[in-house]
């Protein structure tokens, strides 16, 4: 797995959905806009650049040690997105519902991207 590459493509995905976010905050109305719709590029952009220079630093690029870290390093962060649910629906309840589906497309939208780059690094090894 080359990491810079990886940070690079990341990069530009990021930038774009947020660009694309942006024009959706700014053309749908107002209640369909999370009080924090600022901060779900930023939190999804950093979690999965942080795990991945986990897995690249613990995982070996051969099959076991590689599958162990990469399974330990998704449960982990799959962890931290459930407790910024929950945490975010008790404490604003209000804006849970909005919070929750925008968090979900976020959620979908940066695993995909990663999936797409996890299956074209492995098939070239």
């Amino acid at each position: 797995m080359n990491i810079r590459r990886f940070t690079e493509q990341l990069t530009i995905f990021a930038v774009m959905l947020l660009l694309a976010y942006l024009l959706f905050v700014w053309l749908a109305p107002v209640h369909w806009v999370s009080d924090v719709f600022w901060a779900f590029v930023p939190f999804f952009y950093l979690l999965v650049l942080f795990s991945k220079y986990i897995v690249h630093l613990l995982g070996v690029r051969s099959g076991r040690r590689f599958t162990d870290v990469f399974l330990v390093v998704t449960v982990f962060r799959f962890i931290i997105y459930l407790l910024a649910i929950v945490f975010y629906a008790f404490a604003f309840p209000e804006d849970a519902l909005v919070f929750v589906v925008t968090f979900f497309v976020f959620y979908f939208a940066f695993t995909v991207f990663e999936v797409i780059y996890l299956y074209r690094d492995l098939k070239r090894s």
